[in-house]
């Protein structure tokens, strides 16, 4: 049962916070003055194609600093509008890049919220920490949501220096939590980066599926609200 654990670990996109309304519109949005005439849904397709075939943020691995992962997204974002020719290219990225700190760009999970997991654990003196594949903007973002009052750190794998499933940055988690990894768990949306990250840590991986994408691994849950009811 969750409350067993010292310490619970959580990943972020999908996992605590989703882009609102996509990635599309937002980028469609703040790209119309500089050019841009097609749809919102054509950028959700570039984005989800450029970023699977880049390999995502754990494509950098053990890189970290600014330039690192400022190169990736100013990559990504270009190869997303490349077959647009867009104007001012170099203007429209420095915008974008901080149009993402914004809440308006983010909505917390209504589970999450709902449930009221983050305050049971937290009144149980739980050490609470994110650990995610992101970039310096993270902290901000977990602030600007609300859910900074929570996390004890938050970790973004291109300030540590290590992108999930490398076992580097569980490693950092651990040492801030002065927990053993027996004593902590990771809650997160990917098999490939969460689950196998956790395990590799050897801390306890629950994979938070909401639309069923890997109904054979197990531990999963569909909602936070499940783990919630098991402490009933």
């Amino acid at each position: 049962m969750i409350q067993d654990f010292k310490a619970v670990f959580f990943d972020v996109g999908g996992t605590l916070l989703r882009v609102h309304p996509s990635v599309g519109d937002v980028y469609a949005r703040h790209a119309r003055p500089y050019g841009f005439d097609g749809e919102p849904d054509a950028l959700n397709q570039a984005f989800r194609s450029h970023w699977k075939s880049m390999g995502g943020m754990e494509s950098l691995g053990t890189a970290k600093g600014p330039e690192v992962e400022r190169g990736f997204w100013k990559e990504l974002v270009r190869r997303v509008f490349e077959p647009y020719g867009l104007q001012r290219f170099d203007a429209y990225f420095d915008e974008i890049y901080d149009v993402f700190r914004s809440d308006a760009c983010w909505r917390v999970f209504e589970d999450v919220t709902e449930s009221g997991l983050l305050d049971r654990l937290q009144a149980r003196g739980v050490v609470l920490g994110v650990i995610s594949n992101w970039d310096s903007r993270l902290p901000e973002i977990i602030d600007n949501t609300g859910l900074g009052k929570y996390f004890q750190f938050v970790l973004a794998s291109t300030v540590v220096g290590s992108a999930k499933p490398d076992i580097g940055i569980f490693q950092e988690a651990l040492r801030l939590s002065g927990v053993q990894p027996h004593e902590a768990c990771h809650i997160g949306d990917e098999v490939g980066t969460d689950v196998t990250g956790a395990q590799n840590a050897g801390v306890h991986p629950i994979l938070i599926d909401r639309t069923n994408r890997f109904p054979d691994t197990q531990p999963r849950i569909q909602s936070f609200h499940e783990l919630v009811l098991e402490n009933v």
